[in-house]
């Protein structure tokens, strides 16, 4: 190889030097030479390490000074003299700048170095058994922990918004060798019944047992879980899994159902009845003009109904097939002379105080349909009594009075008569098909002055009757009748 150098003294010294091959020193050549520079840094302290070093690497000569060093160690002659002279000069310098190694650092070196080659030998063979533990454990798909997280967070059945979380209840219990598989958890009432893989194939499997469910109602029918359904993604105990199917079956008894669908009601109308008053004639005059003729319609009614127990039902739609006619009587209103100077008129009313003793209103059935007290959110003021074939029997008054209202409005209650005892106490009789007496009216205990109906706000016929304070307070009338 032919190489170019500059020389020292100027840019014209150019010359050929031959390559020298690098012997490849021995494994004893070299464990000298350890020994060699471990017994000079030994007896050198810390400092003085740090000073000879730095002096060392600025003495060391430059690759030209040591390319004549080694030409000279080689016994060449025809160097030039300038070069000689330089190498001399730098091998005097190196000579002088030179100073003894010191050991004393090297103590704490090599026991640095052998701790710390003996701390890798036991890493990496650490490392060696974890990996091959490992690879076994993962060769399971299941065989993994995932990430936990200390928040927790759940859906709903129709929800897509999902966190990944691992349930308190669920980790406490975990041991080191149990195993950990994500899936979607199912919860009802807050409890887990099991996990599935697929969370698109649980959702299915819940919307198959609700379908299942109003599989015989029509498409207007709706149904949806009444108790609290959740699916819940996380880690949880592989022991849990199962097929989404296989985890809504087994659990059917614990799912509520609650369903509304519409009934059609057919229902006949009562025809009312009107009362003109004819004050030319006596009160014993009593005389029908237009008789009465019912009607006929049909109603749909929203039925909710839990688990096949009904809880709720309104009106949604009444469509009218027949109109009802009124029937219309005249009631006379004039009052016969008196019999004697010392007798009292004699249609003067001698029940117009109530004996405070009350009667069962409907002699037909004692059936209560209905009690007093709340009733599908709301109050129930009063009692329902009903039976086959009550439409059209007599109601009777619970005891004498006087009529306070007789007649038709739109408080719910249809056609209804309100009797003030005068001694305290007021009974109502609703929903009547038809009405006998009129206001102002005096009645006596046990005399018919309606007819069962289903007029008003009514879901069949039968009698709704309340007993009243003449503040308006109602109250059980079981602890009257």
């Amino acid at each position: 190889m032919k190489t170019k150098f500059i020389g020292i003294d100027g840019f014209g010294e150019i010359e050929t030097v031959r390559p020298v091959r690098k012997r490849k020193k021995s494994f004893s050549a070299n464990l000298r030479k350890f020994v060699k520079i471990s017994r000079a840094l030994i007896s050198e302290t810390a400092e003085e390490y740090k000073v000879n070093k730095t002096e060392r690497k600025a003495a060391k000569p430059t690759r030209l000074e040591q390319h004549y060093a080694n030409q000279r160690k080689q016994g060449a002659q025809a160097l030039p003299t300038t070069a000689i002279r330089v190498a001399k000069q730098n091998a005097l310098r190196h000579a002088s700048s030179r100073r003894p190694f010191s050991p004393h650092f090297l103590k704490r070196k090599v026991a640095l170095s052998f701790a710390t080659s003996l701390a890798a030998v036991v890493l990496c063979t650490v490392v060696s058994t974890n990996a091959i533990s490992f690879s076994a454990f993962a060769s399971d798909e299941q065989a993994y922990e995932p990430e936990v997280k200390s928040e927790t967070a759940t859906i709903s059945v129709n929800d897509t918004e999902i966190s990944r979380v691992v349930h308190s209840e669920f980790a406490k219990t975990i041991s080191d060798d149990e195993i950990l598989t994500d899936g979607y958890g199912l919860y009802i009432d807050k409890q887990l019944v099991g996990v599935a893989l697929d969370k698109d194939a649980l959702q299915n499997a819940l919307q198959k047992a609700l379908d299942d469910y109003k599989a015989r109602y029509d498409d207007e029918t709706t149904d949806k879980f009444e108790n609290d359904v959740e699916i819940v993604y996380g880690a949880y105990k592989s022991v849990y899994v199962d097929d989404s199917e296989n985890i809504v079956k087994d659990n059917l008894d614990k799912l509520s159902f609650s369903l509304s669908t519409d009934i059609e009601y057919k229902q006949t109308v009562p025809y009312t009845t009107k009362v003109k008053y004819d004050s030319s004639k006596y009160t014993d005059y009593r005389k029908t003009i237009q008789n009465g003729r019912n009607g006929k319609q049909i109603i749909t009614y929203r039925v909710t109904y839990v688990d096949g127990v009904q809880t709720d039902a309104y009106v949604t739609k009444t469509k009218t097939t027949k109109k009802a006619q009124k029937k219309i009587i005249v009631v006379g209103t004039k009052k016969k002379a008196a019999v004697t100077s010392t007798s009292t008129s004699y249609y003067q009313n001698s029940y117009s105080s109530g004996s405070g003793s009350f009667m069962w209103p409907l002699p037909y059935t004692r059936n209560i349909t209905s009690g007093y007290g709340a009733r599908w959110g709301r109050m129930h003021t009063g009692i329902d009594i009903a039976a086959g074939g009550v439409y059209g029997k007599a109601v009777v008054a619970s005891d004498g009075g006087t009529v306070e209202w007789a007649g038709y409005d739109s408080s719910g209650y249809g056609n209804y008569v309100i009797i003030n005892h005068n001694n305290g106490y007021k009974t109502l009789y609703g929903h009547c098909s038809a009405v006998y007496v009129s206001r102002g009216q005096s009645v006596s205990k046990g005399s018919t002055i309606a007819a069962v109906g289903s007029t008003g706000d009514s879901t069949g016929p039968h009698l709704h009757f309340e007993v009243r304070t003449s503040g308006g307070s109602r109250l059980n009338p079981l602890g009257f009748v």
